[in-house]
Parts: structure tokens; C-alpha cells; sequence
């Protein structure tokens, strides 16, 4: 068996910036299950937050990542990702990832729910495009071993201890064996859950999988963040319109060009993600619409091509200038603010096994996840789990602390009613329509009951489009569960049946496999 230090699975941003800190202590394998440079973190429009700017502070990005957590932030993990932003962000410019400036200095913007300007870019609305890219070449200069197209199959634990990963090549579909001390899972995200979603085809919720099944602890996933604003034409794909949009004064109106938001919100267009993504779907129901438009065009056209390159060519490529027209937008699956529940070392409860980035439950994002929190979480904790992990430590010596939470097992369900075929859309439609962004009771146990059938009569995985498969049933059924327990609605997770937000839920709801 290959043994190593460190065994990254994933490259996105969370899997190379760990990798470039982890090469300095120890010998690394990434494993990546598509080609370096597929990731969900190049798709990352809106940037990445930090408290650098005049009049700003730690403790007013405090505040407001707190309030937008709707009560189930953890302090301690949201201190310190306030605290120690400014200095992970230093590191990320000496690693050569090229800010946006304006008169010399870093240039900040403001978005949704944040109380000032904070938001560094690159190349305008290409941040995580840029932070990938950057990160990539560093990888590639540093001779960190990659192995693209193999994908993770099972995290090997003897004792309560990672001694390495089982992965699949998916070029020859043998199944080989690598050792190490230490597994980081950095695998992103499982926006493919859901038939609409701004997540490209390799977030299949693959980290949440592994981790389940090998007895890690998780958390928190009836919180998924539908984006408000992802561009809605026929025959085109969900593509990103950033927040960062309607920061910059862009207005949000429906079918009958009424500017919508303020009759929802006292923040209006700059309300948080999960009120904004509502009201659309609100509106978009009362008109029989499958979209609502997002009005720039009262904006200086210079400002728009300039500040979002991307959103601009995107649009101009498919027919659409949006210095003159209305963007047609609809909501779409975002992000995961569940996920693998790691201290604020990155440790989950499986002595040497750890998460970064959206894999990762750290606390930070409580109910509903602060705008451009995300990438920021991924350098902070990122850092710490290689001060963890630092010379002389092993597996076995990490402390294990239990969890604070209610702990639950995935129930024994049967089946009742039909059970449609198992294919993939049908697993995306049943999601989307069930698990979405507005949750039933009723709805919630028909998901979770057609999930359990399906998991039960899959055929054993053998390739990488049924192993995907396999991971998106078990984490769309973690998914529709603690949806399910929860009976309330809090940030991101809406129920029609419990509609308003209980003290009695402010805890979390964590699965752990029995057994």
C-alpha cells in the first residue's frame, strides 16, 4: 500500500490550499475524482469576506455572521474565522491570487446582509476562478502527487483510527489502496441533488457519504442555501447572477415590473439569501411564472461590464445585454451548510480524519450562510488543521470530543405507495420538489421513504456514475431526515407545516451510523 502524511480528497480550493499548506509538514496525495482543475470553487462569483477596510472590524463581520446564522452559529468557530481572516488573507496575496484594486489598494464591495463593504474579487465577478487557478499552478510547481479520475470509495478506520482510503480508478475500474495518517475530505458540495442548481455535475454530496459510512458525525443538513438569482433561459443551464448585483443597486421586480422585495422585507433587495429565494418563489407562484427579472439597467453600462465580466459575456453569448434588459432569474440549489461536524480544528470525531470547505459543518454558518463566508471558512480552517496535524502528532493521540446535539441514525423505513425507478433525474426532481425550498411534513416522509427504497434495491456501485449515485441517495436521505426532524423554520430550512421558528430548535440535529 502507497502510504502518506496527508491524503486530500478533492481540488477544489479547499483540497489545494490544504495541500500547499500540508506539503511543508509531511508528503501529500490529492485524489480527484475528475481532472485538477474541475471544482465547484472556480463557479465562485461573489468573492470572499474580510474585515480589512476603514470603519470596519472583526466584530462587526461578528454580528452580522451571527444574525444571519438565525441562532445556530457556533461563537467560538465564528470568532475565529472573524479574527483570523485578515491574516489568511494575506497569505492567499502571497500565494500571488490577484485582488482586485482600486488606487492601490484592495478594492471591497458590499453584498447581502453584510453592514459594509467587505468583499475582496478577483477579476470582478471570477474570484473563485482566479483563487483556483492560482492555487492549481502552486500545486503544479510543487510537485504535490495528483491522481485525477479516482474517486474515493471508503474511508479504511481500524480502532477508531484513519489508516487510509479505498479508491476506485475510474479509467480501468480497479479498486486500490492508499495509507496514511491523516484523510482530509474536501470534496465540495451535493448541489446535483436538486434538478436546478448553479453546482457543476461533481457535487454528488461524495465527502458526506464517506464520512457517514466510515462513522463520522453528521450535522446540520436540512440547512441548504438556494441561491436567489441564477439566470433562467431556455436551453441554457443555471448560471450564477452574484449578489453582488444587486449590491452594486441592481432591483429585483416581478412579470408586472413591481419591485417586489420591500413588500417582503425591510431590507429588501439586500435581504438574506433564504428570504430573497422565498419571496421570488412567492412571487414567481402568484403569476403562474417560472422566473422573475433582476433590473440593472439603470446602472452606468461601464460599471456593469466592468465589475462583472463574466455575468456580462454570459449573458451578451446567449442574446442578452443586461445593460439594456431585464434579467430573467429564478432560484437554484447554492450551497450545503451541513456537513461533515468538525471542532475548530477541523477534527471530526474519527481520530485523524478531518473536512475543509463545504464538506465541512465547522459552526460558522449556523441556519443560513453569510454571503462570501464560504471561501473565507476554507483558508481559516484549512490552516488550522495543519497546525493541528503538526510535527510528531499522530492519529491516535487527537482528542475526540463528543458532540454536543441530539443524535439520530437514519430510521428502517418501508416503502408506502409507488416507488418510481430509480434514475438520476428522478432522484433531482423528487429533491427539488420535496426538499427544496419549501418543506412539508408530508412531503418530507414521502422523499425519505422513496430514498430508503431506492437505497435499498440499488445495484452495488461499480463505476463512477453509480458510486455518484449511491452518494447522492444516502446524502439526499441525511438531507430529507433532519429536514424532517426538525419542526420548525429557520434560516435556510423552510416547513409550510411549521412555519415559524422555535427556542425549543435551538440545537442541531446529528446523524451518526449505529453499529
Amino acid at each position: 500500500m502507497n502510504q502518506y502524511d496527508y491524503i486530500i480528497v478533492g481540488s477544489g480550493i479547499a483540497g489545494l490550499y490544504t495541500s500547499l499548506l500540508a506539503r511543508e509538514q509531511g508528503s501529500v496525495l490529492i485524489l480527484t475524482k475528475g481532472s485538477i482543475d474541475e471544482c465547484n470553487t472556480k463557479y465562485a462569483q461573489g468573492g470572499i469576506a474580510a474585515a480589512i477596510g476603514v470603519g470596519d472590524s472583526a466584530e462587526l463581520h461578528y454580528r452580522d455572521t451571527i444574525a444571519a446564522g438565525a441562532g445556530l452559529c457556533d461563537p467560538e468557530a465564528v470568532r475565529i474565522l472573524v479574527e483570523e481572516a485578515p491574516d489568511r488573507i494575506t497569505d492567499l496575496v502571497n500565494f500571488g491570487v490577484p485582488f482586485d484594486t482600486l488606487n492601490g489598494e484592495v478594492a471591497l464591495t458590499r453584498e447581502a446582509a453584510h453592514s459594509g463593504p467587505r468583499i475582496l474579487h478577483a477579476g470582478g465577478d471570477a474570484t473563485g476562478e482566479h483563487i483556483e487557478v492560482t492555487l492549481s499552478r502552486m500545486a503544479s510547481l510543487a510537485k504535490i502527487a495528483i491522481l485525477e479520475h479516482f474517486l474515493a470509495t471508503e474511508i479504511i478506520v481500524e480502532d477508531g483510527v484513519v489508516k487510509g482510503v479505498r479508491a476506485l480508478d475510474c479509467a480501468t475500474g480497479s479498486l486500490e489502496e492508499f495509507g496514511c495518517k491523516f484523510v482530509i475530505l474536501a470534496t465540495g458540495g451535493s448541489g446535483r441533488l436538486f434538478k436546478s442548481t448553479t453546482n457543476p455535475d461533481i457535487a454528488t454530496g461524495d465527502g458526506i457519504a464517506l464520512a457517514y459510512r466510515a462513522g463520522a458525525e453528521i450535522t446540520d443538513m436540512e440547512f441548504f442555501q438556494f441561491h436567489p438569482t441564477a439566470l433562467r433561459l431556455p436551453g441554457v443551464i443555471p448560471f450564477l447572477i452574484s449578489e453582488a448585483v444587486r449590491g452594486e443597486g441592481a432591483i429585483l421586480r416581478n412579470v408586472d415590473g413591481h419591485k417586489f422585495m420591500f413588500d417582503y422585507s425591510p431590507e429588501g433587495d439586500l435581504a438574506s439569501r433564504d428570504i430573497v429565494a422565498r419571496s421570488i418563489l412567492a412571487e414567481m407562484r402568484k403569476a403562474g411564472s417560472d422566473r422573475v427579472f433582476l433590473d440593472a439597467t439603470h446602472l452606468p453600462r461601464h460599471k456593469i461590464s466592468a465589475r462583472f465580466p463574466q455575468i456580462y459575456r454570459f449573458c451578451l453569448d446567449h442574446g442578452l445585454n443586461i445593460t439594456k434588459a431585464l434579467i430573467p432569474v429564478a432560484p437554484a440549489a447554492h450551497y450545503m451548510m451541513g456537513g461533515v461536524k468538525t471542532n475548530a480544528w477541523g477534527e471530526s470525531n474519527i481520530a485523524g480524519l478531518f473536512a475543509a470547505g463545504e464538506t465541512a459543518c465547522t459552526g460558522v454558518h449556523g441556519a443560513n450562510r453569510l454571503a462570501s463566508n464560504s471561501l473565507l471558512e476554507v483558508v481559516v480552517f484549512a490552516k488550522r488543521i495543519l497546525q493541528r496535524t503538526g510535527e510528531g502528532v499522530k492519529p491516535s493521540e487527537l482528542a475526540r470530543q463528543p458532540s454536543a446535539g441530539d443524535y439520530f441514525s437514519l430510521p428502517e423505513r418501508e416503502s408506502s405507495g409507488s416507488v418510481p425507478p430509480l434514475s438520476l433525474l428522478a432522484l433531482q426532481s423528487l429533491m427539488w420538489d420535496e426538499v427544496g425550498m419549501v418543506r412539508s411534513g408530508e412531503g418530507l416522509e414521502k422523499a425519505a421513504s422513496i430514498l430508503a427504497s431506492w437505497q435499498k434495491s440499488a445495484d452495488k456501485p461499480s463505476d463512477r456514475p453509480s458510486y455518484e449515485l449511491d452518494n447522492m441517495i444516502l446524502t439526499g436521505r441525511l438531507m430529507a431526515e433532519a429536514a424532517l426532524i426538525r419542526e420548525e423554520s429557520r434560516g435556510a430550512h423552510f416547513r409550510s407545516d411549521f412555519p415559524e421558528p422555535s427556542p425549543d430548535w435551538l440545537k442541531h440535529v446529528v446523524f451518526r451510523k449505529t453499529g
